[in-house]
C-alpha cells in the first residue's frame, strides 16, 4: 500500500528507513509484515551498520553472541550458529546478511545512497527526502535507524594532512585488508576500539606508540569458542534465554544482581571480583554487585581491585602509574578485553600519557609532543564516534515549519524525546535506539528487538485507525527527559565525563538531560507497554477524514 497524504496526493513511500543496520534491518522486516511499502537508504555498498564500517584488527563483540542475535523468530535464532562467545567482526557481518538473505530484505535496500536532507512538508503532511544520487522521495513515515555510533570522531590535530605515512580510522576502516607486520605504528585512544585494536596488533608491528588521553578500567574478555552442545542448549531453550534477558538490567543473562557490597566481608567481596574477573564478559560491572555505579564507596572497592590488577600484571612501575584510572569505576564505558594490561609488558609497546605529555603537531614522519618526536608509518585514530546525536545532525532534518532537528535540540544541549523515539514539531518521524532509550546502555540487538516492535506497534495502530499525523508533545518529552536525567542523577554516571555526554568532543556542548535510559530494558519495556496499552499518551494523534488531516487533535496526557 501507499498512504494517502494530506491533500490526497499518494507519497512513494509509506515508509522511509535511513541505515542497514541491525535497526534498519528489523524495522524494513516488521513494517512489510504491517503491508507497507518501505524503501531503505544505505550510504555503504553493504549491509551490516557499525559492522561494515569498523572493521579494525580485533573488532569483536563485547555482548556474549547467544545474546547478540536475533531471538523474535525461533527458525532464524536456531539457523544460526555462532563460533566464538564473542563474534568477531566478520561473523557478525555474515550474520547481518544471513538475516537479510533468510527475511528476503535486500530488495527493498538501495545501497551507496545517502539521506541528505529530510523535511517535513506541513501542508501536505509528507517527508520530503533528498538523496545523494540527487533524486527526491516523499514518505508518511521518517524512520531513522542510522544507529548511535556510527558517525566517526576525528580529533583535530595541527599539520596531519603533512604526514606522509597512512591514516587510519576504527570506525572507517577500508574494506581491503591492511597488513601492519614490521611498521612502526601509533595508535591514538584507549577506548573499547582503541584497547581491542592494542592487542591485536602488538605481536605484529615493528613498534607500538599507544597515545593515552584518559586510562581505562580493561576487564578480561575471556574469548573462547563456544561448543556444539553449549550452542545447543541455547537453541533448544530459547524461549528462557529470552525471559533471562527481558528480566535482566541490561538485556542478556548474567547481567544484574540484587546483592550489595556491604553484605559480603572483604575476603568475601574479593573472592567475587576475583569471579567475576576469571569469568569475563560482563560480570564484572554488571554481575557482582548492584550497588557499584550508585555508591561510591561500594565503587572504589572494584576500582581498587582493578587498580591492584594493574599493580601485578604491568611490569614496569612507571607505565602502571599512567595505566591507573583515577575516576569512578564504571562511569565510563566499562572495556572487556583479554590481554590489554600485558600487552604493555612488551618490549615494542611505549605509553603516552596525554595529560603530561600532549601531542603538539603531525610531522611528515610522524608526531611531535611536548617532549619528543615520534616516527611512524602509520597512524590509528581509535577515537570514537560523535555518538547519540552526531549522525542524527549530520542529515539535514527539519520538521514543522523548517526547524532543524540540530537547532531544536540546540546543538546537542537541549535533546529531548518521549521514550527515545520521537521528538515534537517532528510528525511522523521515529528514531530507532534514539536518544533517551536504553540504547548503549543494553545489548544492542535485544533493545533494537524492544524499540522496533513498539515504533511498527504504532504505526500499525496509526494506519488501523485511520490517524493521519502522530506527533510527541511537549509535555510528553518534558516529562520522558526530566525522567531520565532524574534516573541518572540517581547514580555515579554524571560524575565523570564520558562520551555517553559527548566530553570525547573538545568543541561539543554538554547536553542538559542525560540521552540514555537507565531504568534498565525491563523497565523500559514496562513503561513502554503501558503507553500503548492507554492509547499513546504523550502523542497527538490527527485522524483523517475523507483524505485530510483534521485539526481535531486527539491528545492523550502522560
Amino acid at each position: 500500500m501507499n498512504a494517502t497524504i494530506g491533500n490526497g496526493v499518494k507519497a512513494d513511500f509509506d515508509a522511509v528507513i535511513v541505515g542497514a543496520g541491525f535497526s534498519g534491518l528489523y524495522t524494513l522486516h516488521k513494517l512489510r509484515e504491517l503491508g507497507l511499502n518501505v524503501r531503505v537508504f544505505e550510504r555503504g555498498n553493504g549491509l551490516g551498520g557499525t559492522w561494515f564500517w569498523n572493521r579494525y584488527p580485533g573488532l569483536q563483540c563485547d555482548t556474549e553472541t547467544i545474546s547478540y542475535s536475533f531471538t523474535f523468530s525461533p527458525e532464524l535464532y536456531r539457523g544460526w550458529t555462532w563460533s566464538r562467545r564473542f563474534a568477531p567482526q566478520p561473523e557478525i557481518l555474515d550474520y547481518a546478511n544471513y538475516v537479510a538473505d533468510r527475511l528476503d530484505l535486500r530488495k527493498d535496500i538501495q545501497f551507496e545512497t545517502a539521506v541528505e536532507h529530510a523535511h517535513y512538508d506541513d501542508a501536505d503532511n509528507v517527508w520530503r527526502i533528498s538523496l545523494s544520487d540527487g533524486s527526491t522521495v516523499t514518505a508518511t513515515y521518517f524512520v531513522t535507524a542510522s544507529g548511535p555510533l556510527s558517525t566517526a570522531n576525528l580529533p583535530r590535530i595541527a599539520e596531519l594532512d603533512s604526514f606522509a605515512g597512512e591514516v587510519y580510522h576504527t570506525a572507517q576502516w577500508p574494506e581491503r585488508p591492511v597488513d601492519f607486520t614490521g611498521k612502526r605504528v601509533a595508535i591514538i585512544g584507549t577506548g573499547s576500539s582503541g584497547a581491542q585494536a592494542i592487542c591485536a596488533i602488538a605481536d605484529k608491528v615493528d613498534q607500538l606508540v599507544v597515545f593515552q588521553r584518559t586510562p581505562q578500567y580493561v576487564t578480561p574478555a575471556q574469548q573462547r569458542l563456544i561448543s556444539v552442545e553449549e550452542m545447543q542448549d541455547r537453541k533448544d531453550n530459547l524461549d528462557q534465554l529470552v525471559e533471562e534477558m527481558r528480566n535482566s538490567s541490561f538485556g542478556a543473562p548474567g547481567t544484574s544482581t540484587d546483592r550489595s557490597a556491604f553484605e559480603d566481608t572483604p575476603e568475601q567481596r574479593e573472592k567475587v571480583f576475583e569471579a567475576a574477573w576469571e569469568w569475563g564478559a560482563q560480570a564484572f560491572a554488571l554481575a557482582t554487585y548492584k550497588d557499584l555505579t550508585t555508591n561510591e564507596e561500594a565503587n572504589a572497592m572494584a576500582a581498587d581491585f582493578v587498580r591492584g590488577k594493574i599493580s601485578q600484571i604491568v611490569q614496569d612501575p612507571e607505565t602502571a602509574r599512567k595505566l591507573m584510572p583515577d575516576y569512578l569505576f564504571g562511569t565510563k564505558r566499562p572495556i572487556k578485553v583479554d590481554g590489554y594490561y600485558e600487552a604493555f609488558n612488551r618490549e615494542n609497546v611505549h605509553l603516552v600519557a596525554l595529560r603530561e605529555e600532549p601531542i603538539v603537531q603531525a610531522t611528515t614522519g610522524g608526531l611531535r609532543t611536548s617532549e619528543k618526536e615520534y616516527e611512524f608509518d602509520a597512524i590509528i585514530f581509535a577515537t570514537g564516534f560523535d555518538a547519540i546525536t552526531g549522525t542524527l545532525f549530520r542529515m539535514d532534518i527539519r520538521g514543522r515549519d523548517g526547524i532543524a532537528l540540530r537547532d531544536k535540540w540546540d546543538d546537542g544541549v537541549n535533546v529531548k524525546t518521549l521514550l527515545g523515539v520521537g521528538t515534537s514539531e517532528f510528525p511522523n518521524m521515529f528514531v530507532v535506539q534514539g536518544p533517551q532509550s536504553p540504547s548503549v546502555m543494553a545489548n544492542f540487538l535485544f533493545g533494537i528487538q524492544l524499540n522496533v516492535d513498539w515504533i511498527t506497534g504504532l504505526i500499525g495502530y496509526l494506519v488501523k485507525n485511520e490517524i493521519a499525523v502522530c506527533e510527541v508533545t511537549r509535555e510528553g518529552e518534558d516529562a520522558w527527559s526530566d525522567h531520565c536525567q532524574a534516573l541518572a542523577e540517581n547514580t555515579l554516571l554524571l560524575k565523570t565525563e564520558s562520551w555517553w555526554t559527548g566530553a570525547n568532543i573538545a568543541e561539543k556542548p554538554r547536553p542538559k538531560y542525560f540521552q540514555t535510559y537507565l531504568g534498565g530494558v525491563k523497565e523500559y519495556a514496562d513503561q513502554t507497554k503501558r503507553v500503548a496499552d492507554r492509547g499513546y499518551p504523550g502523542f497527538a494523534l490527527t485522524p483523517r477524514v475523507s483524505g485530510r488531516a483534521t485539526d481535531d487533535l486527539v491528545t492523550a496526557r502522560l
